[in-house]
């Protein structure tokens, strides 16, 4: 009976062979990837991120309502105005302050009547959202011409104003020093108490109005802060100096 055949030796040598092949094309192939990931790290740099850039303050009223008058009584002693300033200030705070009848020209060419001494809210940024602001206005720093011929003569108004930085040059207006970077609010003021009794029989008898009408600027002559005539103008008349302390609350988280 014939012996049977050998099996072949060059398949049974080839097997072994396969797995050393293998192996070394993974090693070449992770000595690649370390080299390329090794001279990646040398050369990509960390991104710069630049502060965005200061934007004006945006006030927006919440308290009281800017399209209801609001009556002063002889037992006012204290009147409150809220709102939210939303602003990019880089560090930089927000100022406020309050004006009395903001607009009119006053005999002593000052866009105000009177004014407080401005206050300041904490610096913030856009993606902070809105922040609350509460000024305090006491009547007793603040007096209301005392004339009154007419019941147009007790209507007034009281603006808030936010900005970065006020002119507080000596005798100058107290008035933003960058016309681009403000925001005003303003408000109906009637001196009077509209529950007192009137007699139309008296002509001294002057009646409260319900209401004011606006500002027309054809028929009163008006300047505003943002008039190029008070870059360098002078607001140091008798009345214009009699400022008063403003007080805030800065509710600001």
């Amino acid at each position: 009976m014939p012996a049977p055949p050998c099996p072949p030796r060059l398949r049974a040598a080839a097997l072994p062979s396969r797995p050393r092949a293998l192996t070394a094309l993974a090693r070449s192939l992770a000595a690649a990837a370390l080299a390329t990931s090794a001279v990646g790290c040398l050369v990509i740099e960390p991104p710069e991120y630049k502060e965005p850039a200061r934007t004006a303050p945006v006030l927006t009223p919440t308290f009281p309502p800017v399209f209801l008058p609001i009556h002063i009584t002889e037992q006012d002693t204290l009147k409150e105005f809220e709102a939210t300033v939303l602003s990019e200030d880089n560090g930089d705070p927000v100022q406020v302050a309050l004006y009395i009848d903001y607009g009119k020209r006053t005999p002593w060419n000052s866009p105000y009547l009177r004014n407080t001494t401005p206050g300041w809210i904490e610096p913030g940024t856009i993606a902070g959202g809105p922040r609350p602001v509460l000024l305090r206005w006491l009547l007793s720093q603040m007096n209301l011409p005392d004339a009154v011929e007419t019941a147009t003569d007790r209507c007034h108004t009281i603006t808030m104003m936010a900005t970065h930085a006020f002119n507080q040059r000596a005798g100058g207006c107290v008035c933003p020093e960058d016309p681009k970077d403000m925001s005003a609010i303003t408000w109906q003021i009637i001196d009077c108490d509209p529950n007192e009794p009137h007699d139309p029989s008296n002509p001294d008898d002057i009646p409260c109005p319900e209401s004011c009408p606006p500002v027309n600027c054809q028929l009163t002559e008006c300047l505003f802060c943002d008039d190029p005539e008070l870059r360098d103008a002078r607001c140091d008349g008798s009345e214009a100096s009699a400022a008063w302390p403003l007080e805030t609350d800065d509710r600001s988280p």
